[in-house]
């Protein structure tokens, strides 16, 4: 990051966290397995709109967030250019974004990415596309899981009467996906982001796990711990 980058991201990140002061009890879990420095991607459920400045807000490293081309726009448009976040085209091959992800993790960066691609109805898990795991696995860095909870219920607690949200921030240890023998099949991607979602859904309550409840969701097939 240039200087001028790292200047505008701190004053977001400190901006964020006294808005989180006023709205939320947050807990942050699990610090200590964000690397110090070095290249990764974080991957994290989403189940609010907030959730990107959440994860600025408490992580102790930048994050380069990639967003959907839709939230160009208005306040969030904002945050995500003063952040340095970077768009993609949903439902397409967005070959732009992904040499901006490679870029950026050759740089040594930390690539944050919300594998479902929308945000849950319910608060479970639900599917997920396959290019963080494709990502992961071209690129051979370490994958660092985040599971975040209470985050829909930031605004609601903007009065004081109805209290505090409680937000939750859970880190995971990074793991690695290992690059198959052969080609990537179609069975090789699914099978990577079905473990890549588990471990997210490891640092869920039970009730949140959605699609990835099940054993085979946890399958060997990394190459970390």
């Amino acid at each position: 990051m240039s200087r001028r980058e790292q200047l505008s991201y701190a004053l977001v990140r400190t901006l964020i966290r006294v808005v989180m002061a006023l709205l939320t009890r947050t807990s942050l879990h699990g610090a200590a397995h964000l690397p110090p420095h070095g290249a990764g991607i974080v991957v994290s459920n989403h189940l609010a709109a907030i959730d990107p400045g959440i994860l600025v807000g408490v992580l102790p490293r930048p994050i380069a967030l990639m967003s959907k081309a839709e939230n160009d726009h208005g306040l969030l448009g904002l945050f995500m250019a003063l952040v340095g976040a970077f768009t993609v085209r949903r439902g397409a091959a967005d070959r732009r974004a992904l040499q901006t992800s490679a870029q950026l993790l050759q740089q040594g960066r930390l690539l944050c990415l919300f594998p479902e691609g929308t945000r849950s109805r319910d608060g479970r898990l639900g599917p997920a596309h396959g290019g963080a795991a494709l990502l992961a696995i071209k690129s051979g860095v370490p994958i660092i899981p985040v599971a975040l909870t209470g985050t829909p219920r930031v605004f609601q607690a903007r009065f004081p009467w109805l209290g505090f949200a409680r937000v939750t921030v859970s880190v995971g240890a990074p793991f690695q996906l290992a690059m198959p023998a052969g080609p990537l099949r179609r069975a090789d991607r699914e099978r990577a982001t079905a473990e890549l979602m588990g471990r997210i859904a490891m640092l869920l309550p039970p009730e949140l796990r959605g699609a990835y409840d099940a054993p085979t969701a946890l399958e060997p097939y990394s190459s970390g711990q």
